[in-house]
């Protein structure tokens, strides 16, 4: 399977230049805070995601007095990825020397799966960012998925658009109908990834343990009500939608509840608790992807350290040897995670590189 062979970064953040050959396993990058070993990650994410992490601004990306940030990316099977950031104007988004389709073509040549600090969002922050940890992976299995998920969205804005504007019932209903069809089968392809991923953590937890203990179940709510069909429950509500000014039931409403002996499993578990959980949620999405796709995705582990006690450490160590996948961890100190990757890398067979970054210069060890 392909894994990233070099990456080369110019001019973002304080990375003015620099370069890496990472290993097909593990990937540890230390360095103090500040010294550009998160803009690493941050050059990688971009190079899959076509966005940062970190801002939605232009601007801070950019290292200041440059007109642009650049990443390039080769793997090793020879396809090159490129993303340029521009101070000003369109982003430019290559493949192979091609210009991108658009960012689907751009997250399917690259896939990513990001650990940081804002993953605690998944569990204890709002159904957008579970509706998009589900739709990640529904995207890279089911190819047809965007179709419907980009339909949806059209349909939800012009009906919003609509209400906003107090438009007659007649006209509004053609988008009500748009929506609903599209919003059917967006359902189905939700429900059955979601039955696949229940079932692959159900033999994680089994495995290493229910963080917290207990019984750990995953409700799905798909956005409207299970007895009526979203078309009925879309003129029905009009009335109601038109006080609001947007669409108050759809597909763009589905959250997924995760609960630990029957009560919100964020309010129970504690941070590292948190991180292990979120850890094995990401590595049985990336199984789902190799079982159904053949493809592994990448790992980004932004100060996995933190939260993690030593014992924790290890089990998303273990996770990770277990998956096989190319990763990439950033810590401040070496010593509080190279035994363990160590450890683990010798006992999965994975390679490992160390690198040093240090006031934006990356060194590889």
């Amino acid at each position: 399977m392909p894994t990233l062979a070099r990456l080369a970064i110019s001019n973002l953040r304080n990375i003015a230049e620099g370069s890496l050959e990472p290993a097909a396993g593990f990937n540890l990058i230390c360095g103090n805070n500040g010294s550009g070993k998160t803009s690493v990650l941050e050059a990688l994410y971009l190079l899959g995601m076509g966005r940062s992490f970190r801002s939605h601004l232009q601007k801070p990306l950019i290292q200041h007095g440059q007109p642009h940030a650049t990443v390039f990316g080769q793997t090793t099977d020879g396809k090159a990825l490129g993303v340029q950031r521009p101070l000003r104007g369109q982003q430019i988004i290559r493949i192979d020397g091609k210009p991108a389709e658009g960012l689907a073509q751009l997250s399917r040549a690259l896939p990513l799966q990001m650990i940081n600090a804002d993953t605690f969002q998944l569990l204890e922050g709002s159904p957008a960012e579970r509706r998009h940890f589900l739709d990640w992976g529904v995207f890279h299995v089911e190819q047809l998925f965007i179709d419907y998920w980009r339909r949806a969205r059209q349909a939800l804005e012009q009906r919003n658009s609509l209400l906003k504007a107090e438009a007659s019932a007649a006209e509004i209903e053609p988008w009500s109908h748009e929506l609903a069809l599209n919003a059917g089968y967006m359902d189905q392809c939700r429900r059955v990834y979601l039955d696949q991923l229940t079932q692959g953590l159900a033999l994680k937890l089994a495995e290493l343990g229910t963080p917290g203990g207990g019984e750990l179940i995953l409700k799905y709510w798909r956005g409207w009500d299970e007895d009526t069909d979203l078309f009925h429950q879309l003129q029905q509500g009009l009335t109601r939608d038109r006080k609001y000014g947007f669409t108050t039931v759809g597909p763009h409403k589905a959250d997924i509840r995760f609960l630990l002996n029957g009560q919100d499993a964020a309010e129970q578990l504690s941070r590292g608790q948190l991180k292990l959980l979120i850890c094995m949620l990401k590595v049985v999405q990336s199984q789902l992807l190799l079982q159904m796709t053949g493809i592994r995705c990448l790992f980004l582990l932004d100060d996995l350290p933190a939260e993690l006690d030593a014992d924790n450490r290890t089990k998303v160590c273990q996770l990770l040897g277990g998956l096989q996948n190319q990763c990439f961890l950033t810590s401040i100190e070496q010593e509080s995670l190279a035994p363990i990757v160590l450890k683990q890398a010798q006992a999965s067979g994975m390679q490992v590189a160390l690198f040093h970054v240090k006031h934006g210069k990356i060194v590889a060890l």
